[in-house]
């Protein structure tokens, strides 16, 4: 099921139903357009694949019982090849030709540069990946996505459980990088909080191709635990050099890495790796609403899936996107916009019901705090990889 502060729909059936009219009155509107801007290209190109194909299952769902008040929902994909240039002309392209809202861009960096611009120009948008903190602006934007400022604090405190004699560390990030800085800063201060030492934070650059004296560095202070803040690149460039080290510690890593492929293409040496998460392919995982629904988007996306995102994929956070169509939607199907509304007054009430969202409850159960930023109580993923999937570690689950 899936609720907002404005409604209860109970039921994977009637989820799909409440939110939609019969598919004879949709062909009769024009669509409603809804813009997501992710990378399909680029270093992250794997991620956004993934992230295509379960918003646009979303959108199959909703539109296979004939869509939001007699409209279908058209989605349109822009390539924003993790560049935050690329995103604010996509996002100004959307706002041009008569979208009513957009999802994206996935990284904070872009985030960053596009929530002002959603608020400067009238347009709405929710954001699906981004976890810097504080950069998420009222009233035009909201963050389904948790950002790092609690899920930090309760990652670390699960990772910690599973691993108690973890007592002195090693944080290792790009400190130039204003995401990676930003987390570096939240790992210091909740090490601080847990008791645990710091013996030093190692920077590396995100675009360099060698990390071999940042690993080397790490290595000399023999820490208990590796701190990360790394985007999948580095990670994997990390976990290489670890292993080319005999760096045999358990690493805590942000969702910088994100989940999904990144276990695929580390492979074995991303045997001592964590990152923060919300479930994993298996059925009941702890904090998802409708596990029959999240079964379904796993059995649809193995079925989509080809070996550019993982074999197998890797779920994990990412049914967060199908969650923002099923947002947009409930607002769209409870004030009456269809593909005739204009397209500044339905901007306009999606606006005004971001400010009213308390909870939402999709494939995920979401609190939406005061900054418009989604809450997800946060867990610790394991790479498992023999089979190349995440797992909760047991301690966790």
């Amino acid at each position: 099921m899936h609720k907002t502060g404005l409604s209860t729909i109970g039921g994977l059936v009637a989820a799909i139903a409440a939110i939609v009219s019969t598919p004879v009155a949709a062909q009769q509107k024009p669509p409603i357009k809804i813009g997501l801007i992710t990378p399909m290209t680029g270093p992250l190109g794997s991620y956004g694949k993934i992230q295509d194909i379960v918003v646009k299952l979303a959108v199959d769902d909703i539109n296979a019982k004939g869509g939001v008040n007699g409209s279908l929902i058209q989605l349109d994909v822009g390539d924003s090849q993790t560049d935050p240039g690329q995103a604010v002309l996509l996002f100004r392209r959307y706002i041009g030709e008569g979208y009513f809202g957009a999802i994206g861009p996935m990284t904070g960096t872009q985030w960053e540069t596009v929530s002002p611009l959603a608020n400067q120009l009238n347009m709405p948008s929710v954001s699906i990946n981004a976890i810097k903190p504080g950069i998420t602006k009222r009233p035009w934007t909201i963050r389904l996505m948790p950002p790092d400022d609690t899920l930090i604090p309760e990652g670390f405190k699960a990772f910690l459980k599973a691993y108690p004699n973890v007592k002195k560390v090693v944080i290792t990030a790009d400190v130039r990088e204003a995401s990676s800085k930003a987390a570096a800063e939240d790992l210091a201060k909740v090490a601080a909080e847990n008791g645990i030492q710091v013996l030093e934070t190692v920077e590396f650059s995100s675009k360099s191709t060698d990390l071999s004296a940042a690993a080397i560095q790490i290595k000399s202070k023999n820490p208990d635990a590796i701190l990360a803040a790394a985007f999948p690149a580095q990670g994997m460039l990390l976990a290489k050099e670890f292993n080319t080290q005999g760096i045999d510690v358990p690493v805590f890593s942000t969702a910088l890495l994100w989940s999904g492929p990144f276990i695929n293409m580390v492979g074995d040496l991303g045997k001592n790796w964590h990152v923060i998460g919300f479930s994993t392919n298996a059925e009941g995982d702890p904090g998802r609403t409708n596990d029959a629904l999240y079964q379904s988007i796993v059995k649809r996306v193995f079925a989509k899936a080809d070996n550019t995102i993982g074999v197998p994929p890797n779920l994990a956070n990412w049914s967060v996107g199908y969650d923002a169509i099923l947002l947009y939607a409930d607002i769209m199907k409870h004030a009456g916009i269809d593909g005739t509304t204009d397209p500044k007054k339905a901007r306009e009430m999606i606006k005004d019901a971001f400010m009213k969202l308390k909870n939402f409850d999709g494939v995920y159960k979401y609190a939406i705090r005061d900054t418009g930023d989604g809450y997800i109580p946060a867990n610790i993923l394991k790479a498992d990889v023999e089979k190349k999937v995440w797992i909760f570690l047991p301690s966790t689950n």
